[in-house]
């Protein structure tokens, strides 16, 4: 009886008791644990092009794209960090920059953290620069409303720290 009681407790909540899963992306690229909350959603563009985010709830409150970069030379994470930040992260509406840090945890990374505006909304941009090997760099770019990324630092660093490019 207490055993039926507490199955249909977990059926009624699967969101507050969905256990972390691993995704991995369609095309072998890489892997990284979700937490709770956040969701990965595959689509295909109108050129047949694979699209992969991760939202946490809604696209508004926080979305996490990931992009693979190949880099020439003994460029670091922190290197190519900052030169995304000149040539692209500057340009944004209402970007106003913020920190640039080392990321550690199994990982050799940066971080960079910047807030801008959409539509008048105060948003947050946490972008993790992650080294899968001497040629490669992956850019996870978390953005979402400054108020609800802004808290969720915890679920950034730690799909960061989780995951694994090929």
């Amino acid at each position: 009886m207490i055993l039926g009681l507490v199955a249909s407790m977990l059926f009624l909540m699967p969101n507050v008791y969905r256990p972390q899963e691993v995704f991995e992306d369609p095309e072998g690229k890489y892997s990284l644990t979700v937490p709770t909350g956040w969701t990965p959603v595959v689509s295909r563009d109108g050129l047949g092009r694979t699209d992969v985010k991760v939202v946490y709830k809604n696209n508004e409150n926080g979305t996490l794209k990931i992009r693979r970069v190949t880099i020439e030379g003994n460029v670091t994470p922190m290197e190519y960090a900052k030169q995304d930040e000149e040539r692209t992260l500057r340009f944004l509406p209402g970007y106003v920059k913020g920190e640039a840090e080392s990321f550690t945890g199994g990982v050799d990374g940066a971080t960079v953290s910047f807030d801008f505006a959409v539509s008048g909304k105060p948003m947050l941009g946490r972008h993790y620069y992650i080294r899968a090997n001497p040629t490669t760099i992956f850019v996870l770019r978390f953005t979402g409303l400054r108020n609800v990324l802004g808290p969720a630092r915890a679920s950034t660093d730690s799909m960061a720290r989780s995951f694994k490019g090929q």
